[in-house]
């Protein structure tokens, strides 16, 4: 991009874009204080503005650390002050949201990601989180409730998200064109343009209707950069045919799963945002060891959930909402766009979310066939017997069943082609994967909550049992076995990593 103001040192530039969005924020809270803005409203200017200002960032700076610390220090600034209840005519909304805090993280994410890839995907997103998001939030607060929707936790309306599509379309096909031939690349046609924008604003409107607390500042910007990035090398290698049958794919996927009740609402969508990235980045090498994972495990699922009594200890059942779908399911997919975005030269990459999908696999199936085990499980620490389901609990059956896990998703890329007939490598996704499943149950033994029941008095992984909030008893409160899942399924691919560059 060209730069319109050289100046000698880029941190002078970094003073004077922090001393802007500090001044945006001034401006706030004297509207709100002294003309009597409402908090809502001057929330809004801010997120515009500020949204405004930093999509320009690429024409005042040449390289990116001082751009991804004014993120990093808005992060921590923004969090401080929603802690302290400071700075309303930032803040104050009539939820709870950490809307503020998630906005500097997708600004450094994007910066990492495509400062050097394509800086105009970076722009361009940068606008959709500001006026998209701001367009949907202006029309649903004016929404009648019976046109409201909860995909997962926040309240949304359909006239706003279909707003947020409009606006989207909009910003993509007036932006994209002009800062594309400010940074000298060649111009879309008319069509490519069109289809892009459609591609992205449906991709990104579901990112962000599926939210919790402000989380859509993340999960929108993210999606629509992505989704860019997708369709224009989809265009340039000649592929967009597939990348539409991966979108309907992903689509047949998400509502299959929740018509045959293996996924929640929320899981249905999260599937669809899984698999349209998932598919899409990695074709084939992904997409199969993926579906094995679900399908295969949401078998096992059904049928250990027939034969043994409700369950009274875990805290969700057979039926996998958004956040499980993420915890199994999340950083196998930050691996798979960390090896799309390297266009697929870092191959270990991919082997690390082979180990990290195995991880979940082995996790998933130890909990599944272990429930079949005559005795009880044993305390993977202790080596007491505790109930089934409770967390780091371990059977001989299960361990037995966590390995088969593991091996089925290696076994699988063998099969497509995906990984050579090479034992040392199969064999290091294989324990990898075997590991990671060990150190969740780990983990599920000593750090994560557990609770009683105030009336009942049984063991439980629930906040609230009978109708009663539960007594917490032992591990990290907020630390559930969701977090367990994703340190599970990141150890897999860590070790694998560590295990790789010291074997070879």
């Amino acid at each position: 991009m060209p730069i319109l103001l050289d100046l000698p040192n880029e941190w002078i530039a970094f003073l004077v874009f922090f001393t802007i969005i500090m001044t945006f924020i001034a401006m706030a809270e004297l509207a709100r204080k002294v003309f009597k803005l409402s908090p809502e409203l001057s929330r809004k200017l801010v997120h515009v503005m500020v949204g405004i200002l930093v999509s320009l960032a690429p024409f005042f700076f040449r390289t990116s650390l001082p751009v991804i610390v004014l993120g990093l220090l808005f992060t921590v600034l923004n969090y401080v002050a929603l802690k302290k209840d400071s700075l309303k005519g930032m803040h104050t909304t009539e939820r709870v949201s950490f809307g503020t805090v998630y906005f500097p993280i997708a600004f450094m994410l994007l910066v990492v990601m495509f400062w050097e890839r394509n800086i105009v995907i970076f722009i361009i997103s940068m606008l959709i989180l500001a006026f998209s998001d701001t367009a949907a939030t202006i029309v649903g607060e004016k929404i009648n409730s019976n046109r409201m929707f909860i995909l997962w936790h926040d309240k949304k309306s359909w006239p706003g998200s279909i707003t947020f599509f409009i606006t989207t379309l909009i910003v993509i096909m007036i932006a994209y064109p002009v800062y594309s031939k400010l940074a000298g690349f060649t111009q879309l046609p008319w069509l490519h343009l069109a289809s892009m924008a459609i591609f992205t604003g449906l991709i990104s409107a579901v990112a962000e209707a599926v939210s919790k607390r402000g989380s859509d500042n993340l999960t929108l910007t993210l999606a629509a950069a992505l989704s860019m990035d997708l369709y224009l090398s989809s265009m340039a290698q000649g592929t967009l045919l597939a990348l539409g049958g991966w979108f309907a794919l992903s689509i047949l996927l998400g509502y299959g799963a929740c018509k045959l009740q293996s996924l929640s609402i929320s899981g249905g969508f999260g599937a669809f945002l899984l698999g349209v990235f998932m598919f899409g980045m990695g074709g084939w090498d992904t997409m199969l060891p993926l579906i094995g994972f679900f399908v295969l495990s949401s078998i096992l699922s059904k049928i250990a959930d027939r034969q043994t009594k409700p369950d009274i200890i875990s805290t969700k059942g057979s039926q996998r909402d958004i956040v499980q779908v993420y915890a199994n399911g999340g950083i196998p997919l930050i691996f798979a766009i960390a090896w799309y975005l390297s266009d697929f030269s870092i191959e270990p990459l991919y082997w690390a979310f082979l180990a990290s999908l195995a991880s979940a696999t082995a996790d998933t199936w130890e909990t599944e066939i272990g429930s079949f085990n005559k005795s009880l499980p044993v305390n993977i620490l202790t080596w007491k017997h505790v109930p089934k389901g409770y967390s780091g609990g371990i059977t001989s059956l299960g361990t037995m069943g966590g390995l088969i896990g593991a091996t089925s998703i290696a076994a699988i890329a063998y099969l497509i082609g995906s990984l050579d007939l090479n034992i040392e490598l199969i064999g290091m996704v294989i324990l990898a994967g075997f590991l990671g499943s060990i150190i969740d149950s780990i983990l599920g033994a000593s750090f994560q909550a557990k609770f009683t029941c105030s009336k009942c008095g049984k063991p439980t992984e629930r906040m609230i049992h009978c109708n009663y909030k539960t007594q917490h008893i032992s591990g990290i409160y907020w630390f559930d076995n969701d977090w367990v899942n994703v340190a599970g399924t990141l150890s897999g691919a860590v070790i694998f990593l560590l295990a790789y560059y010291l074997y070879f």
